[in-house]
């Protein structure tokens, strides 16, 4: 970078006596927007929903520029060419294709290891537009071996999009309500049931329980599944995953705790 404090070698000073320096410098850049370098953490409706101020301008979700995001789907399709391959991805919330630029025969062999028809990924990339079609430009497509991790990026994102959307933070619940029965409304301004009359028996038990902890770590996914199921978990965890998704859970001190909105 150039040294803007008198002392830039490019203009030969203090010495040489030529009549005009070597090279002029260009003008300062301007410091690129803040959280333009992050990676954000997305969903595919997001990414489908995303928003331009023109055509080429950065995009833009909850009214901040993203540039790389981190998407987590399962391969639906995929075909191949000798530049690219392309994948259609799908996560419960939508589909988008994405692409993945080859350089090489080697290139495709290797960018391609592990990943299969049907199983998750994890993708790094970039959104863009092409003929009015929304797709992910990916720069890395790896496998996902552990399925915890396609939890824990739905409520990352959906951590960063409530922080963005609310940067006072999330109304903590109220006090924690007398009496053993979870369906009762709070007394004194405490979690109303009420609210969650409309959402299936798991999904509505689920909003009971977290609403009764009034720590403010939230609670441990571990501990609230074995308090609302009694099975392997799985039914208890997609119904975590679709109340984040519907903004009536949020993650706290880590992916794992989760606090009622």
């Amino acid at each position: 970078m150039a040294n803007y404090d008198g002392q830039n070698p490019y203009y030969g000073g203090g010495g040489g006596g030529g009549s005009s320096p070597v090279v002029l410098p260009t003008a300062r850049k301007s410091p690129p927007a803040k959280g333009n370098a992050t990676i954000r953490p997305v969903t595919i409706k997001q990414v489908l929903g995303a928003s331009q101020v023109h055509q080429d301008s950065d995009f833009q979700i909850d009214g901040h520029d993203i540039n790389q995001i981190m998407l987590v789907g399962s391969v639906h399709n995929h075909t191949a060419s000798a530049t690219n391959v392309s994948y259609e991805i799908g996560d419960g919330t939508g589909y988008v294709d994405v692409r993945l630029w080859l350089d090489s025969a080697d290139d495709e062999a290797g960018k391609m290891s592990g990943i299969e028809q049907d199983k998750y990924v994890c993708i790094l990339g970039t959104i863009k537009s092409f003929n009015n079609k929304r797709h992910v430009s990916a720069t890395h497509i790896r496998p996902i071996t552990d399925h915890n991790e396609v939890y824990h990026h739905f409520l990352k994102a959906l951590y960063v999009s409530l922080s963005l959307r609310n940067p006072g933070g999330a109304i903590a619940p109220g006090p924690r309500a007398e009496g053993g029965d979870y369906a009762a409304p709070a007394a004194n301004g405490g979690p109303d049931s009420s609210a969650w009359a409309h959402l299936p028996p798991l999904h509505k038990k689920i909003m009971e329980v977290v609403s009764r902890e009034d720590s403010d770590d939230g609670m441990h996914v571990s501990s609230l599944t074995r308090a609302v199921s009694s099975g392997s978990g799985e039914d208890a965890m997609e119904a975590i995953e679709y109340l984040m998704g519907e903004g009536l859970l949020f993650s706290t001190i880590d992916d794992l705790h989760v606090k009622a909105v």
